[in-house]
């Protein structure tokens, strides 16, 4: 499951719990909202691109189970159950997501799966769910450390293919204030939160791609086809964001081959937001096949260099290389810097693309150095195809 990072929109973000809908209309979860993202995404060059999955997020339940022990949509907000959702989105050829705790309640209190992993995995999968986001709110780290496990196993057992998303890392590290066993993470989800929610501000988001920066020694040797670090949602949409801080947040996570989920009013998303959610060349790097998380450099005046190999490749020998330069300081920064430093080695030299133009600047041999400004809160991000 998930051999590339996963792609599409999950509803926590932007319309948090969403239940209610009398005095908050235009925060309301409910189907007509997830038939409408369907949509947009079937007719709007979202599914060509590659976002795939809508998820629903907590508060989708009535409060208590049925007589069965069955959890049960909301029955106004959901009135046709989840089964009717998953068709709709199936038969545009999308795929459709859902949330649940490992704990005894969701943490917005609705009811949780403990005690309930076999009976839920089942429902899951009778209801037609390709991807579930299990959180871990009020659980003890004993209990974390099993249950993930065990609702694994239980997915599993259902032998319907739903892709496995974790919060386990987050609440050992910083709730229980412990190092997360990635092994046993890596082993039994297939991609996993393992730092703060993000909001919905440029603050929050450079805290993100710090945590992944500073982390990536450690986080590296987990990330890979099947299995991803997830820095959560884009905050596309919300407004928060000045052009080139998106280009920062889309540019750091496809190169971190992170999972790309928007949470927003989909009508919100700007012209300029939409064309980068679009680029497919973008896109291409962080949907790569061999699923390389970028290794990050200091260079001066605190411009960070990503750097990531990737397909296609020359030959059996010579990967093609993207580089994205992060500057999240408030002046513009000007840099040089060296590629083949950084791994590239084919003799023949190297065609060098813009990303965001998509137009191919000017090939390069082993010995150039490149000369370049990135201004204040923005990304430049270069592709070198192998000669």
């Amino acid at each position: 499951m998930a051999r590339v990072p996963p792609m599409g929109w999950m509803s926590w973000g932007y319309y948090l719990c969403g239940d209610n809908c009398e005095e908050h209309p235009e925060k309301c979860l409910d189907e007509n909202l997830i038939l409408s993202i369907a949509d947009t995404f079937y007719t709007e060059g979202y599914q060509e691109a590659g976002y795939e999955y809508i998820i629903i997020d907590d508060c989708w339940s009535e409060r208590k189970r049925d007589k069965h022990g069955r959890l049960v949509a909301d029955k106004k907000r959901f009135p046709h159950g989840m089964k009717y959702i998953a068709d709709y989105i199936h038969a545009k050829g999308l795929k459709f997501g859902m949330y649940t705790n490992v704990g005894n309640v969701t943490c917005m209190f609705y009811p949780g799966s403990r005690n309930h992993f076999g009976i839920d995995a089942m429902t899951f999968a009778e209801w037609g769910v390709d991807y579930l986001k299990v959180d871990g709110c009020y659980a003890t780290e004993s209990f974390l450390n099993t249950a993930y496990i065990k609702l694994g196993h239980y997915l599993n057992k259902t032998e319907r293919p739903i892709v496995y998303s974790c919060s386990w890392p987050y609440y050992i590290e910083f709730i229980h204030n412990h190092q997360p066993d990635y092994d046993k993470v890596q082993s039994t989800c297939n991609l996993w939160r393992n730092y703060h929610d993000v909001v919905t501000s440029w603050a929050a988001l450079k805290n993100i791609i710090r945590h992944y920066k500073d982390g990536y020694s450690e986080l590296s040797k987990y990330h890979g086809p099947g299995h991803w670090n997830d820095p959560d949602m884009l905050i596309f949409g919300t407004e928060v964001l000045k052009e080139g801080q998106s280009r920062v947040q889309l540019a750091v996570y496809v190169m971190l081959s992170a999972p790309l989920l928007l949470s927003c009013d989909l009508s919100k998303i700007t012209d300029y937001e939409k064309k980068l959610l679009l680029n497919l060349d973008l896109i291409a790097v962080g949907q790569d096949p061999l699923g390389i998380m970028a290794q990050p450099y200091d260079l001066p005046n605190s411009i960070t260099l990503w750097v990531k190999p990737h397909l296609p490749m020359k030959g059996d020998k010579y990967l093609s290389y993207s580089f994205a330069l992060v500057n999240l300081e408030e002046t513009d920064a000007t840099v040089s810097f060296t590629p083949r430093l950084y791994g590239l080695d084919s003799q023949d030299g190297y065609t060098m693309m813009d990303i965001f133009s998509g137009t191919y600047l000017r090939n390069i041999t082993l010995v150039d150095s490149i000369t370049v400004t990135v201004p204040l809160q923005d990304v430049i991000m270069y592709t070198f195809y192998a000669l």
